[in-house]
């Protein structure tokens, strides 16, 4: 039986947990040969063991440059020379820092981890697809990007920039036949996400079944969103499903970046008259 990405090679960055692992899962089970990054062997080399012999981990960090030229080497050589696909997901958590509180270095190594990385990857895997003719590149955005004070601000900032840095590098590659997209994931309770609330690793299991009742009350759709929504989009900028298709940013978020669920509104509703009514008495 055919799979929608049958013979094709992917690279995929930040995927020793949270969503990468959902996506290097899927991709393997689409029929692509992936290899993935992370900086802990030890959650890479279990991930690759869970998911078999369609996915090889290589340790890196991608905010370090000979880290980079390694990593692509080595999926290059896995792969006969081969990239055809690089999805930039690494991203650190962050904590909501005020303005006045940021120190430089945190501005910095956050820079270089959201911002930097894709940066770095972009650069050393765009001559081995100008060599083979052409490839596809995915970089994870977030509706932060989109909407202000949902997120630490400096993370939304460049959030925004990695989708800016996006359509600027679908202009410079096109020639080539590269394509370079992004994805925009909304509310996706994953591990990181609580890192950044400062939720120790014990409490992780509940703390993620209560995020998704929030987050599902939050969203019009209904339900928080899940790695295998991100997973699902990928797959298709990995495919030639979407030969044409570049340039542009994907938002997976339930429908959250459009406005209020009608739980909310309705919640929103009932604020407003407990208020009017208050005034009349």
């Amino acid at each position: 039986m055919a799979h929608r990405l049958d013979g094709k090679t992917a690279l995929i960055t930040g995927a020793t947990s949270g969503m990468g692992v959902d996506v290097v899962r899927r991709f393997v089970d689409e029929g692509a040969r992936v290899v993935f990054c992370g900086r802990s062997v030890e959650a890479g080399e279990a991930v690759a063991r869970t998911i078999g012999s369609g996915a090889r981990f290589v340790r890196a960090d991608v905010t370090c440059e000979a880290d980079v030229i390694a990593l692509v080497d080595a999926a290059r050589d896995a792969f006969g020379g081969r990239i055809d696909f690089l999805f930039n997901n690494a991203a650190p958590a962050m904590r909501d820092t005020p303005v006045t509180a940021l120190a430089a270095d945190e501005v910095a190594n956050a820079s270089m981890a959201i911002f930097g990385s894709v940066v770095l990857m972009t650069k050393h895997v765009a001559p081995v697809m100008q060599a083979q003719g052409g490839g596809s590149i995915l970089n994870n955005g977030s509706t932060a990007a989109h909407r202000a004070n949902s997120s630490p601000s400096i993370y939304s900032a460049l959030k925004a920039a990695v989708c800016h840095f996006t359509r600027c590098m679908a202009l410079e590659l096109a020639e080539h036949g590269i394509r370079v997209n992004t994805v925009s994931p909304g509310a996706i309770p994953t591990p990181i996400f609580l890192q950044s609330l400062g939720i120790p690793v014990g409490r992780h299991d509940a703390a993620l079944a209560a995020l998704q009742g929030v987050f599902a009350r939050a969203m019009p759709m209904g339900r928080a969103g899940s790695g295998d929504d991100i997973a699902a989009a990928a797959v298709y900028f990995a495919s030639d499903e979407s030969s044409y298709v570049t340039g542009q940013d994907l938002v997976v978020d339930g429908g959250l970046t459009a406005g209020l669920s009608n739980a909310a509104k309705r919640g929103q509703a009932e604020m407003m008259r407990a208020a009017l009514s208050n005034l009349e008495q």
